[in-house]
């Protein structure tokens, strides 16, 4: 659950949006390192659900894991890199235990705040958190009864 960059505001991003991750990375896991820096990176996919998402009236982003609520003009670098639609801090490292015991993962992520935007970070989170958990909620919710009984293909 987390926010979408001020750019993407523009395509429609706003507050208690909900969104399907398509793929996973790290923004702030740097190694300047060839090859190494691929592994910083640690890019995985999430289970594509075009059902899912279209069932569910989703949007689809790709979703850029970070260690801190603020962000950082590295971090900000790293995220326009690997064109992240929205930010959390813990994605990333579900999906890479996902990843290492071959468990397919979706992502329901809900925005709670504009990391870019007007307001201050944490301000607007705390702000919203808790209406935007309550959508939240109520969409998981859906999404289990939709997948539930189906195959990945049918998802």
């Amino acid at each position: 659950m987390r926010f979408p960059l001020k750019r993407d505001q523009a395509k429609g991003a706003c507050i208690g949006d909900l969104y399907l991750a398509c793929d996973v990375a790290y923004h702030d896991r740097r190694i300047p390192i060839p090859v190494f820096d691929l592994y910083g990176v640690g890019l995985r996919q999430a289970c594509a659900s075009p059902n899912l998402q279209k069932e569910l009236n989703l949007k689809v982003g790709k979703l850029s894991t970070g260690n801190s609520l603020d962000m950082s003009p590295q971090d900000e670098a790293s995220i326009m890199a690997n064109d992240a639609t929205i930010k959390d801090m813990e994605g990333a490292a579900v999906a890479y235990v996902a990843d290492m015991l071959k468990v397919p993962i979706i992502f329901v992520k809900a925005v709670t705040d504009i990391v870019d935007g007007e307001k201050p970070t944490a301000e607007e989170f705390l702000q919203n958190l808790a209406a935007v958990t309550a959508a939240l909620e109520e969409k998981v919710t859906q999404v289990i009864d939709f997948i539930n009984g189906k195959c990945l293909s049918d998802l």
